[in-house]
Order: C-alpha cells, then sequence, then structure tokens
C-alpha cells in the first residue's frame, strides 16, 4: 500500500512537473494564464487553463476560442497533444489546417497517433489521394478518424468504387462530400436500391453519386417521394434529364421552390408553362430569382420578346448575362435599329451559338459587318462592368 502511494505521488508530481517545464519553456501562456484569470475565475476555466494556453500557443485560437474548445477537450500535459500535432505537420497540414481540424474536433489531440491517425492518413495515400486532397478532407471533415478503418472507411470506399466503376471517380466524390465515408454500406445500398427499382439505369446512377455524393445521406422515405414527384412531372427514369431533376429539387428547399416558381409567374408564366421548361432543361429552376429577373427583365423589357419564347427556349437562361445575352442583344437592337433584321425577329441561335460560329451567321453576312463587329467587340470588352442598365 505505501508503494502504491508513493508511485501515485511520484506519477503526480511528474505531471506538474512537465506542465511546469512547459510554461517556462513558453513565457507568453503565462500572461494567457492572467488573461483567462482576468476574463473569469470560475473553477471550471482553472481547473482548464493549460488546455486553453496550449490551443493558444500551438493551434493560433483566441482566447475566446480557445474557452470554448477546451470544454471538450482537456489535458494537463503537452505531450499528447504534441505527438498529434507533429503527425499531421508531417504529413503537410499548416497551421490553419490544424487549427480548423481541432476547431472542428478537438477531441483529435487526444487521438492515438499509431492506432488511431496513422493508419487512416496511410489508408487514403494507399488509394490513390493526394497530400493535398488527403489535407482538405482531414481539416475540412476531421470525423473520419471517429469512424472504424476496417468495419467503416475501406467498405465505403470499396462500395464507391465499385458503383463508380473507378477508384479516380470515388475520390472525387469523396472530396467534393467527404461525410459521405460516415454512410453505411447497408444505407448507401439501400438508396441505390431505389434508383434500380424506378428504372434508373446503373451509369446514370453513377452520374447522380459522382455529382451529388450527398445524395447518400437523404433520408430514404423522402427520396422515394421525390422519385416519385419528379416522375409525376413528365422526366422519364431512363434519360440523363431524370438525374439532372433530382439534383436540382435536392439542391433546395420547398421554399424556395416555390420562390422561383412565383418570379417566373410575375412574367405572365403558368405552372404548365414553368413545368414544361423544367423538363426540357431542369437547370432552368437552379437559378437564382436574381438571375430570373435579370433574363426575363433583358428579353422582355429590353427586346420586347415574350416570356412564353423564353419558357419554351429555356436554355437562353443558363448562359452568362455579361458575357453572352447583354452583347448578343445588344448586337441585335443594332441589326434593328439599321433595319438589317426586323423587330420581330424570334431566335434561340443568335444566343446559344458558339462564339466564332455567330460571327459568321449573324455579323459577316451584312454589308455593315466591319462596323458591327466593332460594336460587338466594344460590349464583350465592357463585359465585366456592363448590365442589363445598359439599355
Amino acid at each position: 500500500m505505501f508503494r502504491l502511494l508513493c508511485k501515485s505521488i511520484v506519477i503526480g508530481s511528474s505531471v506538474r512537473a512537465s506542465s511546469v517545464h512547459y510554461f517556462l519553456e513558453n513565457p507568453s501562456i503565462l500572461s494567457c494564464l492572467r488573461n483567462i484569470s482576468s476574463v473569469n475565475t470560475d473553477d471550471n476555466i482553472k481547473k482548464h487553463s493549460f488546455t486553453v494556453s496550449y490551443l493558444m500557443n500551438k493551434c493560433g485560437f483566441s482566447l475566446k476560442s480557445a474557452l470554448e474548445v477546451s470544454k471538450q477537450v482537456h489535458f494537463e500535459t503537452p505531450y499528447k497533444p504534441d505527438s498529434v500535432l507533429a503527425v499531421f505537420k508531417n504529413y503537410g497540414f499548416s497551421k490553419s489546417h490544424i487549427s480548423n481540424l481541432v476547431r472542428r474536433r478537438p477531441a483529435v489531440l487526444l487521438s492515438k497517433p499509431k492506432t488511431t491517425l496513422l493508419p487512416k492518413l496511410e489508408f487514403f495515400k494507399s488509394k490513390g489521394f493526394s497530400s493535398p486532397d488527403v489535407i482538405k478532407i482531414i481539416s475540412s471533415y476531421p470525423w473520419v478518424f471517429k469512424y472504424s478503418l476496417e468495419n467503416q472507411l475501406v467498405p465505403a470506399f470499396d462500395f464507391l468504387e465499385n458503383s463508380l466503376q473507378s477508384d479516380a471517380v470515388a475520390i472525387k466524390a469523396i472530396k467534393r462530400f467527404p461525410r459521405i465515408l460516415n454512410v453505411t454500406v447497408e444505407n448507401m445500398a439501400r438508396v441505390v436500391d431505389v434508383l434500380r427499382d424506378s428504372g434508373v439505369p446503373e451509369k446514370n446512377i453513377a452520374l447522380l453519386i459522382r455529382s451529388r455524393p450527398s445524395i447518400m445521406v437523404t433520408n430514404l422515405e423522402n427520396f422515394k417521394k421525390l422519385i416519385e414527384e419528379v416522375t409525376l412531372m413528365g422526366f422519364h427514369p431512363c434519360k440523363s434529364q431524370f438525374i439532372e431533376a433530382i439534383r436540382v429539387l435536392t439542391s433546395m428547399s420547398r421554399s424556395t421552390w416555390e420562390k422561383k416558381l412565383d418570379v417566373h409567374r410575375k412574367w405572365g408564366l403558368s405552372e404548365d408553362e414553368i413545368l414544361e421548361a423544367f423538363v426540357k432543361c431542369p437547370w432552368f429552376m437552379s437559378l437564382s430569382e436574381e438571375k430570373i429577373m435579370a433574363v426575363m427583365d433583358l428579353f422582355v423589357n429590353k427586346l420586347g420578346w415574350e416570356s412564353s419564347y423564353i419558357a419554351k427556349n429555356p436554355t437562353f437562361s443558363s448562359y452568362s448575362l455579361e458575357k453572352r445575352l447583354i452583347p448578343r442583344a445588344l448586337v441585335l437592337q443594332f441589326l434593328v435599329s439599321k433595319g438589317l433584321v426586323e423587330k420581330s425577329f424570334r431566335s434561340l441561335a443568335f444566343f446559344n451559338t458558339p462564339e466564332d460560329k455567330f460571327r459568321h451567321m449573324f455579323i459577316d453576312r451584312h454589308g455593315e459587318s466591319t462596323r458591327i463587329l466593332k460594336f460587338y467587340e466594344e460590349k464583350l470588352n465592357l463585359s465585366s462592368v456592363v448590365n442589363s442598365s445598359t439599355f
């Protein structure tokens, strides 16, 4: 009993000595402790003073942030967190990366480098992730260290690799949405099965996972309802537009969808016309309300076109206002003003034709082509600052 007591006293003294030694090597920490005491004399803060000081000195935290994070992690010596930071630094993590990582998951500072950190870092490397990829994924989603390598991370990656038929594509999906690594294989399989049962081809399932990996964390019942809704809108599961519609609808809330419908209604479009445009070009409804208003204002108010014509040709809206729509609209107005084109002229090709072909089709054929081309190039040069108020 006496030996055990002596041993505990020695260990306790050793811990206190190591802490004191740490403070002596880092005198700036003493001023931090004074700040902590002046800010709050609560016993809990005093208890976590070493942790707070360490977070400020080694992780670049402000006093406020360090106090907040210290509520989630506690240590009295620098040895364990130092060993963790050394691993990250050796892998090329910058101080800002480490700071973000620790802020998101403070408990990582108490990880065991050999059994928790290094095997998972090596796993990413073995699968073909570049060092910058690993750093970006870990610093933005450090929870990967929470999950079992054998029971979760490896099976999840293998499932994605098999579904996407490519490790490179699987890597891209994970980079886009690292959280997919904590989705169980069973849950991912259920999402894929719903798509298969709905008649979606394998290549389109892969397209959806690659472009919207967050679909794997969707509520299964809500996902089934969404697929039913998309089908009722007129999309065919075999077509790629079906996947595009799912991507658009899962990118916004129901209230946002309704607001966009209202914006289109303000321009005299019926719900049937709006949905018809959506079926033709799903990205038609992914535009911001501001972009919808600007495009409609340009074509309806400035050019005098009917809103129904835009709805029947929804790809108009996908082009950049400044780099494509406004400069060409100005050229069209110029052509109309010179009597070279009828005012009733309507043409999707005028706006969606590639640059070289556009000049050949709509500028070079006119006698005043040199003057028109100069006018057009002037408008393109002003594209970085021009907007619909130019009219």
